[in-house]
């Protein structure tokens, strides 16, 4: 058993070891940008708007002090969730208007008791993932630019969108 684990020390590499990867965490900003066709369906029912000004700086100043608890600078934090706001509009408004030529007969998860639950969820998530991966000694680099374009596969997010993103992504930093 001891040959075995020395064996699988010495055959993984380095960056194996660390708790994150830049691909998770692309994946999981993609699963949190997922809920929001669920987020459109929801307003266009409840003739709510897309924008909601106050949502989000309630949304910002959380992710902010979520950010600021696993080690994360809260301005570069909040300039990357307020990319992520603007993607996440992006995405409701461009479903909403494709519902007004094809109708839906999807029901949407509820905003209140599921959708937004998991979305904090997922921005906690977020958070404490890239504050491990800059705690190990990662950066997000241009080299890593064309896997968070394929990780991030929603229909409604177009290339302009994901560059901003990954810009915003780049500029986080560890307080």
């Amino acid at each position: 058993m001891k040959k075995y684990i020395l064996l699988l020390f010495l055959v993984t590499p380095f960056s194996g070891w660390s708790s994150t990867c830049a691909t998770d965490i692309f994946g999981v900003i993609n699963q949190r940008l997922s809920y929001m066709e669920d987020v459109a369906l929801y307003k266009v029912n409840h003739q709510k708007a897309i924008e909601d000004i106050e949502r989000e700086k309630t949304v910002i100043a959380e992710s902010a002090r979520s950010a600021t608890l696993v080690g994360l600078d809260e301005t570069s934090i909040a300039h990357f969730f307020s990319s992520q706001i603007a993607v996440a509009k992006a995405i409701q408004y461009r479903y909403k208007a494709d519902l007004l030529s094809v109708e839906t007969h999807r029901k949407p998860r509820d905003l209140n008791t599921h959708v937004r639950p998991q979305l904090i969820k997922l921005g906690n998530e977020i958070n404490a993932k890239i504050a491990n991966y800059l705690k190990a000694g990662n950066a997000f680099t241009e080299q890593q630019r064309m896997a968070f374009n394929e990780k991030i596969e929603l229909r409604y997010v177009s290339t302009a969108d994901k560059a901003n993103l990954f810009d915003a992504l780049q500029k986080i930093r560890l307080k």
